[in-house]
């Protein structure tokens, strides 16, 4: 988290845990009354349903999905499947990928949701700069989905990192994604971003990791072959009670688990005294997540799927929906160790341990110091860059009528809100409007061009490196630079709390030459 630098950012931390619980309270408060008023609505229908299963979907009735669930040879020993680990090859990724309707078990509690071939968490994607990638979405939902590959420095127009486009019912989409042969290595991921539905559908299950390759070898030779360890992070519903009908999936009712890769609290198995490469990734569509490692730092070498050039360290790190960070862990001590949250008690127990860490035996004297990089690439400071435009953007919230604006005005397919030349850097001051009692911080992200972060609530930013997703504090504000490199066309900016963006808290801007 762009708050977790050094020892003077923790008490930002905690300030930033505090606002999370009131923000959960609001959020778990509103939701409920949400699901209440729809169950009043349709009551008897749901009561009906649920004796089969619950989809927390729209369309929830249609002919097609009840035939799914009350087909019990359909259904006889189902389960979601283990996500995969799909690579490019000579050059080349191809694959298809499956949106479509699952039951399947979460902490042994019997759930629906949506997925990509399958699998909780979709298949993970590897490939390298350079390479071309390309995706037949195949749309086997009740309603229109698409794809956002988050963290993608690739063009936003065509049949690439295009949200704009809409694909239907029993419809496919060919994607075709060319990456840059410079294009910098590290953890993203990738999900729908259809307006209005992609928080259902990746609180459902929409998502999986694009991994570009090529970081270990930014890493000192004796770290270029070690183990890597995948930690993709998500909340998901597992109480048919708590689920909407309709077009959105409940995932702060507080009764959900939190998975990784799919499972419950799995195991990591490191040997004390190794050092690893872990991809911690948070791609769900709403919570966020504190990670500790007790007795052990986490050694940051990317923020974002950007690798940084100054190395740096802490025993916390901190993800709102989209965050990543790959960082090496050297294990101390022995036995098993939590790799946790701090307690919620608005989602406790299930959020309480994203993973459990086997230490095998017991190095005592470990120097870590020795083999860690201090720096993966040159400095990209853009401090003295010359900047064509300043601009402010004012994010409020409305969340009586979950109206929620940027600059006054809610999302619009039709307008551009800001225009940008190819080549140039543009400063940006992104101001949250919302009471410190709201709990509303707004995980800022902008599509296909990285930034640095200058300063938070006006007082500078020791930026490491680049990043996509920054944290504009309540009452606070967050000033970042942009450059504009590459491509032109239309993109969007946004909330990443998923709920925010669908109901109005985004904006496009579009870079032209």
């Amino acid at each position: 988290m762009e708050w977790s630098i050094d020892g003077g950012s923790n008490s930002m931390i905690q300030h930033i845990r505090s606002q999370i619980k009131t923000c959960t309270l609001l959020c778990t408060l509103t939701i409920s009354i949400f699901v209440l008023v729809t169950f009043a609505f349709d009551h008897s229908n749901y009561n009906a349903f649920a004796q089969n299963q619950s989809l927390p979907f729209s369309d929830i009735y249609s002919e097609q999905v009840l035939a799914k669930i009350n087909d019990k040879d359909h259904l006889a020993g189902m389960n979601f499947s283990k996500p995969v680990d799909v690579y490019s090859k000579d050059g080349v990724l191809q694959t298809t990928l499956v949106a479509d309707y699952k039951i399947g078990k979460v902490d042994n509690k019997t759930i629906t949701g949506m997925a990509y071939n399958g699998s909780l968490v979709g298949p993970a994607f590897h490939v390298y700069p350079g390479d071309r990638v390309e995706i037949d979405l195949v749309n086997n939902l009740n309603e229109s989905t698409n794809l956002h590959f988050h963290g993608l420095h690739v063009s936003p127009g065509n049949t690439s990192d295009n949200i704009f486009l809409d694909v239907e019912p029993g419809k496919t989409q060919h994607y075709v994604l060319d990456i840059p042969k410079n294009h910098d290595p590290g953890t993203n991921w990738y999900h729908s971003h259809l307006h209005k539905l992609s928080y259902g559908q990746v609180s459902a299950g929409l998502s999986g990791l694009f991994i570009i390759e090529g970081l270990e070898k930014l890493l000192p030779e004796p770290l270029q072959n070690i183990t890597t360890q995948a930690v993709a992070m998500k909340d998901f519903p597992f109480d048919n009670l708590f689920v909407t009908t309709h077009n959105l999936s409940n995932t702060m009712s507080g009764h959900e688990s939190l998975t990784v890769n799919g499972e419950v609290n799995p195991v990591i198995n490191i040997t004390s005294g190794e050092t690893q490469l872990w991809r911690l990734a948070n791609i769900g569509s709403e919570n966020e997540y504190t990670l500790t490692l007790p007795g052990n730092k986490f050694h940051v070498i990317t923020e974002d799927g950007s690798p940084v050039w100054e190395v740096w360290n802490n025993d916390t790190l901190f993800f709102p929906s989209g965050k990543r960070f790959d960082v090496l862990v050297t294990a101390n001590g022995s036995g098993s160790i939590p790799l946790g949250v701090p307690a919620n008690p608005f989602t406790a127990p299930y959020d309480s341990h994203v993973a459990t860490v086997n230490v095998q035996g017991n190095q005592t004297e470990v120097k870590p110091a020795d083999t860690l990089p201090t720096s993966l690439i040159p400095e990209r400071d853009l401090s003295n860059a010359n900047i064509s435009n300043y601009r402010v953007l004012n994010f409020s919230s409305n969340d009586r009528d979950w109206i929620y604006e940027i600059n006054n005005t809610t999302f619009d397919p039709n307008r551009v809100d800001i225009t940008a030349k190819l080549g140039t850097v543009e400063e940006w001051k992104l101001v949250n409007l919302d009471k410190i009692s709201s709990g509303n911080i707004h995980p800022f992200h902008i599509h296909v061009n990285d930034f640095q972060v200058m300063s938070v609530n006006g007082k500078p930013y020791d930026a490491h490196g680049y990043q996509d997703t920054v944290i504009i504090p309540t009452e606070g504000e967050v000033v970042i630079r942009i450059p504009f490199d590459d491509f032109v066309g239309k993109s969007v900016y946004h909330c990443h709390l998923m709920f925010h963006g669908d109901f109005g808290m985004m904006g496009i801007f579009e870079v032209v030459k």
